[in-house]
């Protein structure tokens, strides 16, 4: 299996990017962090990659951060969707998985 990767690259500029690979296990950890006094905060870390997602200003939320948010629910979905396609049938029936 290949882990969980980062890489930072350079430029002669400057920093150019930050280029990060989760290869999600059962061993990685998940979460939301729900706050009353700011928005919340998507967590994802496994072994030594860790990436948090939250809106620019968390003094403003705003429309565009939702529907950010919402892309971003898709692409789960179709994330998601794709995986269980990929599980043979078999194995569907047995963990109680949608055909």
């Amino acid at each position: 299996m290949i882990p969980s990767t980062a890489y930072i690259k350079f430029r002669p500029d400057g920093l150019g990017e930050v280029d990060a690979s989760l290869k999600l296990t059962g061993s990685s950890h998940i979460q939301c962090c729900l706050y009353a006094d700011r928005p919340a905060i998507l967590s994802v870390t496994d072994a030594h990659v860790s990436v948090s997602v939250t809106v620019p200003d968390s003094e403003a939320v705003t429309a565009a951060d939702v529907e950010t948010a919402r892309r971003l629910a898709d692409a789960l979905n179709q994330y998601i969707a794709d995986l269980e396609r990929r599980i043979p049938s078999a194995a569907r029936a047995a963990d109680g998985v949608a055909a």
